[in-house]
């Protein structure tokens, strides 16, 4: 099996989350791909505008998908 990271900007202010997006990178284990979630949602939070991420209340949450070894995208 391997993991891929699944990311979203979220709003608490909303309670709405932008569509899903998949940064370019695979994972073979499950604890490879939540460390780097958090080091990437960190990354992301960390480049934006600091009022924008306090008005909004801003935050990006994550998850490791499990796929199957040889799956390719449709």
């Amino acid at each position: 099996m391997k993991f891929v990271l699944v990311m979203q900007l979220c709003s608490v202010l909303s309670g709405t989350c932008q569509e899903p997006y998949r940064p370019a990178i695979e994972f073979i284990n499950f604890y490879d791909c939540g460390i780097s979630g958090y080091s990437i949602a960190g990354s992301t939070i960390k480049k934006m505008d600091r009022e924008l991420v306090e008005k909004n209340k801003l935050y990006v949450r994550f998850g490791c998908m499990e796929r199957p070894l040889g799956e390719e995208d449709a």
